[in-house]
């Protein structure tokens, strides 16, 4: 499992938290830490009784570079199934399991989000998170937005090249066809939609996208708390080309060991 990380101590730990109280606990972590100071690995290493081994790669602080700290702790690993977190992305128990029992060769699985307000996130601790404190009841238009989402990436499977809609804070791919890809393309330092290209390529390569949208859930913490990394907007003709390559130009091959 690859947990992306970036100057959120607090909120990586609760997304720790969360994994330690996993249904499916087969799993190991590697941390792609984007230039964290203290580095996220002193979070977790202050996190007592993970039931799982906690690797971190760790980058200079040079802008916005989580691609490539990504595609480093994919190497790190030897996940055969790769699913990937933010480390502000709060997963539900069942998470874990979701993903392993839904997994197929040639096909890539994409979760959904719900966002928590100011309060639900600063209330929130390690061991509430472990007692699944965070999985509150949705609401009506909570629970109608996860399923547009998940309807809507059904109804044009196959039939648009930028579907199932994905958010790169939680999905999961097969190495094999992540490797397939050359990994995320480094090409978007600095800017976003990098999950979306990774998305397109994976078509291209004609793999399927599966929605889980209402069964492999994250609760995201509120913006207002940790507002997250600015990024000026990805120029066009970047992300076109991703409709037309199936491998990263700067990706996996570029750190072989």
């Amino acid at each position: 499992m690859i947990v992306a990380a970036y100057n959120q101590p607090r909120e990586l730990a609760l997304v720790l938290s969360a994994l330690a109280a996993q249904t499916d606990a087969h799993f190991d972590v590697v941390i792609a830490d984007d230039g964290s100071e203290p580095r996220a690995e002193k979070t977790a290493a202050s996190l007592a009784d993970l039931p799982f081994q906690v690797r971190s790669v760790w980058q200079e602080d040079d802008g916005f570079r989580k691609m490539r700290a990504q595609n480093l702790a994919v190497l790190e690993s030897d996940a055969e199934l790769l699913l990937f977190l933010d480390g502000d992305c709060i997963p539900h128990r069942d998470w874990v399991a979701t993903y392993r029992e839904t997994a197929r060769p040639g096909e890539f699985q994409v979760g959904g989000y719900i966002f928590l307000d100011v309060e639900e996130t600063e209330r929130l601790t390690p061991e509430g998170v472990r007692r699944g404190e965070h999985e509150l009841p949705l609401d009506r238009e909570t629970w109608w937005r996860l399923h547009s989402a998940h309807w809507r990436n059904r109804l044009y499977a196959g039939r648009r090249a930028n579907r199932p809609r994905i958010r790169g804070g939680n999905f999961g791919v097969t190495r094999t066809l992540f490797e397939a890809v050359n990994g995320f393309d480094e090409a978007f330092s600095g800017y976003g939609k990098e999950d979306s290209e990774l998305r397109n390529r994976m078509r291209g390569a004609g793999a399927r996208g599966v929605s889980l949208w209402t069964r492999a859930c994250v609760r995201h913490v509120s913006a207002r708390v940790f507002p997250g990394v600015p990024r000026p907007p990805t120029p066009r003709d970047l992300y076109e080309e991703s409709f037309r390559h199936i491998r990263a130009r700067v990706g996996l091959s570029s750190h072989a060991k």
